[in-house]
């Protein structure tokens, strides 16, 4: 009978894909072990078999090394204010297989590893599915529950995996030492994002319920949460760098269409109504609280969040007249030009151009836009205060309120150097209570709001433009947008562009600009955008300011970024990995590039 040890269930001691067998002295080993036929005829032991399906769930945000949001301080959105580890090493080209920075363990606080960790909860869930079946439980109704969570969980952490890795082989089964290693190879990136969907309707099958109206269950999977990650798999089949060549839009617009109905009609809603004055918006206040649970919550606009804060403690990402630690990723100018102007609708500068050079010091502006260069934070789109803390804006420290001062020699003015003062002239706001001391936001797995903008874009390319329109609009009139400014467009290019445009803003700080930028560009193109970083230096003369856009990182002479090249678009495979499987298969693992 082969034996596992309990607490490392499933051989997940193995990192090699958790592919490579159970070793023998494993086997062997008499002392604390049981069978795992033993632990499935066991209740107690059968539940705490299925928790363990459920470990390293990330936790994403500044729950990276150090506090960082490293897939925003890849993107042309943010930067790491860390001079030395971390996103540093990748913006100056000191990333490798073998020691790569963003997934590298550093301490058991961040999340790491995660072809090792989340292979390991794969071989987790094949072999609970396999014996669920016929497990002796404490309560009957359990059996269908837990497999349709299992299922969600593997699609789930399969989807990670793709999104960081690319190209995947698809295993459902626990694999043990009579298994020929050699035939493993991978499946297209449509074969694993349709195989992602499968699983989630598999969960759907279930008596998953649609909400968790208990904080203590905190990530227990639901039907809504399925429906999400089938929401993404399916947008993301349909991208050019996940394709393959097939024209799958219409695919991906049938799913999201019939997810985003499901959802609205079991109570799933755009958080719209402030419950309080302390926000500028019911956008800052929905990021800036954590309201989701109960059976008639606040918040219905959650789909899944985490139990961790995001910002730890506003001392440790805050900004420096907080007394913060550190400043983590801190918005880019990219990010700031990105906010339309309220009163007309209008975006600041171009969106199919929006620079004149390669440097993004010359903007390429919007006439009648309403924008003031003097006066750049005025009359913008409320996301912005929501999102970002710029010159001029206001922080708690205590029972006080204090103004922001970015401009050089200011209470939290730019440097290019160190990590408590940004070095762009911004700080990031979403998340952050805007009352010292309080509970911070959580983060937001899957919300209703992405989920709309994912059917918004299926709809666009599929010409569906009034649609995508509509939906866009929904969005923007919850952040402050009169309907009176629509946006509108008559092609499918026009409405791409805007579909996209309000992805960036709506879903800002949130890593999704780092993975569709990646699925919007094909594998053999740089990442363009991310090539140049830019922030905005102020200088004070008595009462006047003069604002300056300014590179980021460099003088010009090399990359703000070298992460920009094409081989970025998915992360390597760890390179002892990778020598593992290229031996068992004899075939080459490695990701272009590394």
């Amino acid at each position: 009978m082969k034996l596992y040890k309990f607490l490392i269930p499933a051989c997940v001691a193995m990192a090699s894909l958790s592919l490579s067998s159970c070793s023998d002295e494993l086997d062997a080993t008499p002392d604390g072990r049981v069978s795992i036929d033993d632990v499935f005829a066991d209740p107690d032991l059968c539940a705490a078999y299925f928790s363990s399906c459920f470990d390293y769930i990330p936790q994403k945000s500044v729950c990276y090394f150090w506090f960082q949001n490293y897939p925003c301080a890849i993107t042309d959105d943010g930067w790491s204010n860390d001079d030395t580890n971390g996103p540093i090493l990748c913006y100056k080209g000191q990333a490798s297989a073998v020691d790569f920075p963003l997934d590298k363990y550093w301490t058991s606080t961040f999340d790491c590893e995660y072809w090792k960790h989340y292979w390991q909860q794969i071989r987790i869930i094949n072999t609970f599915l396999q014996h669920i079946p016929t497990a002796t439980l404490s309560r009957e109704e359990n059996r269908d529950i837990w497999t349709g969570e299992a299922h969600c969980l593997r699609a789930f952490f399969y989807l990670q995996l793709l999104k960081w890795y690319g190209a995947l082989p698809i295993i459902t089964e626990p694999l043990d030492n009579s298994y020929d290693y050699s035939q493993i190879r991978k499946a297209s990136t449509v074969e694993v994002l349709k195989f992602i969907c499968d699983e989630c309707d598999e969960a759907m099958k279930s008596n998953m319920p649609w909400h968790l109206d208990n904080i203590n269950l905190k990530y227990r999977m639901t039907k809504a949460i399925a429906l999400a990650i089938k929401s993404e798999a399916s947008l993301f089949a349909a991208s050019p760098l996940y394709n393959c060549g097939e024209d799958l839009w219409q695919w991906a617009y049938d799913i999201n269409k019939d997810v985003y109905v499901q959802l609205l009609n079991n109570g799933y809603e755009l958080y719209t109504e402030m419950q309080t004055d302390y926000y500028n918006c019911a956008y800052g206040e929905y990021f800036a609280t954590a309201n989701s649970w109960g059976s008639n919550p606040i918040d219905k606009e959650t789909i899944w969040q985490s139990d961790f804060g995001t910002q730890p403690f506003w001392w440790v990402s805050g900004t420096p007249i907080q007394g913060n630690y550190l400043s983590g990723t801190v918005p880019l100018q990219e990010l700031v030009d990105a906010y339309d102007m309220l009163a007309t609708g209008k975006p600041v500068v171009d969106l199919e151009k929006p620079y004149l050079d390669e440097f993004h010091l010359e903007p390429n502006y919007v006439e009648g836009s309403g924008y003031d260069p003097q006066n750049p934070y005025v009359g913008r789109d409320p996301r912005l205060a929501a999102t970002v803390i710029f010159n001029g804006s206001t922080v708690q420290k205590g029972a006080t309120v204090h103004e922001v001062e970015t401009w050089v020699g200011g209470n939290c003015g730019i440097k290019d150097k160190g990590e408590r003062f940004s070095h762009t002239g911004y700080y990031r706001r979403k998340y952050a209570n805007y009352r010292s001391g309080n509970d911070e936001g959580k983060w937001k797995y899957y919300r209703l709001g992405c989920v709309m903008l994912n059917l918004a874009e299926c709809a666009a390319e599929t010409g569906k433009i009034s649609e995508a329109m509509s939906l866009v609009n929904q969005i923007r009139h919850r952040a402050g947008f009169d309907p009176s400014v629509d946006v509108k467009a008559t092609t499918v290019d026009q409405a791409r562009l805007l579909v996209r445009h309000e992805r960036r803003v709506e879903l800002a700080y949130e890593e999704n600009r780092y993975f569709d930028l990646r699925r919007w560009t094909p594998e053999d193109q740089d990442l363009i955008s991310e090539k140049y970083a830019t922030g905005m230096e102020i200088t004070k003369t008595g009462t006047k300011l003069s604002y300056k856009r300014i590179l980021v990182g460099t003088d010009g002479s090399v990359p703000s970024k070298y992460s920009y090249q094409a081989k970025w678009h998915f992360f390597p495979i760890p390179a002892d990995e990778v020598a593992r499987l290229n031996a068992l298969t004899g075939e080459k693992w490695q990701n272009k590039g590394w």
